[in-house]
């Protein structure tokens, strides 16, 4: 369990895009560590623009060797002063629980405006209940990070892009960020594993060489990333696949995307009948431009 280049790149991305602008508290679901060579997190955050100062301040005790950099030094450098993280071990601090069993400490429900699975909900048995857990820490309005296997991973559970959207759909969570991430055998000249973050698209995915992920003792992955927003503080709903989700939640429509600048977002509405990726863009213009002399007519009418 651990903090990669690919989740790290993608907090500072946000971190700079103003995604993190007056979030204060984190909590790991399990307890995290930094998994990276001190000299490739000096560079990322010298592209970042953050003073590389702040990771020699860190415990020089950088993976792989042991014991290593708790992941909460990295947050701290990103203005996230309070952390927490729950792990049966109670490793770094952490509260120590059981994640197949309902968290119930209700102090901590809707404190964290971040809350991670960075590579742990799979190892617990009962996953289902630490993703509900996860939503009970989060505050209305903060990010839920996830990280998780596609394929090769080391838990119970491989996943797939149903799961998370089922998710957020049966959440009303709004999906700021998401793609495949890959890890590769080849390593930086430092140490670390490279990542590369590419769109969740089922077509690029079809043009890799799954032969290429045949060992993951060698570092080679394939992942699914997602960055969820908790939008109310409604309790966590379990995700139906197909009609059911509509039968029992009344949500009869798919996701509606709002392409804005990057990372791209979407949210789930409820009303939407239109499938926007399916429409030409000529029909869209025309829709629109009908819709405006709808409006002028009418408007021409009451004077």
């Amino acid at each position: 369990m651990g903090l990669t280049i690919g989740p790290i790149q993608n907090l500072l991305e946000l971190h700079n895009l103003g995604y993190l602008k007056n979030f204060n508290s984190v909590c790991d679901i399990g307890s995290e560590e930094l998994h990276i060579k001190k000299e490739d997190l000096k560079k990322l955050f010298e592209i970042a623009g953050l003073k590389t100062d702040l990771v020699e301040k860190y415990p020089d005790t950088y993976w792989p060797e042991r014991p290593r950099t708790p992941a909460k030094f990295f947050y701290e450098s990103l203005g996230l002063k309070e952390y927490q993280c729950i792990d049966i071990n109670g490793d770094f601090g952490g509260i120590p629980h059981d994640l197949n069993k309902p968290f119930v400490d209700k102090s901590k429900f809707n404190k964290f405006d971040i809350v991670t699975d960075f590579g742990s909900c799979e190892h617990i048995f009962n996953i289902g209940e630490g993703y509900r857990t996860m939503h009970n820490l989060t505050k209305p309005g903060g990010y839920i990070f996830v990280k998780q296997a596609v394929m090769k991973g080391n838990g119970y559970f491989t996943v797939d892009e149903s799961f998370f959207e089922g998710i957020a759909a049966a959440n009303n969570y709004k999906i700021i960020y998401n793609s495949f991430l890959i890890t590769i055998d080849e390593k930086t000249d430092n140490g670390s594993y490279h990542e590369f973050h590419i769109p969740r698209n089922r077509k690029l995915l079809g043009l890799l060489n799954f032969e290429k992920f045949s060992n993951r003792e060698l570092g080679q992955e394939l992942m699914i990333y997602a960055v969820f927003q908790k939008t109310n503080k409604e309790e966590f709903k379990i995700p139906y696949q197909g009609r059911l989700m509509n039968d029992i939640y009344n949500l009869p429509a798919g996701f509606n995307r709002v392409y804005l600048k990057d990372p791209l977002g979407y949210t789930y509405v409820p009303s939407s009948t239109l499938v926007v990726e399916d429409v030409p863009f000529k029909k869209l213009i025309s829709a629109l431009i009908d819709k405006i002399k709808k409006i002028v007519r009418i408007r021409m009418l009451k004077k």
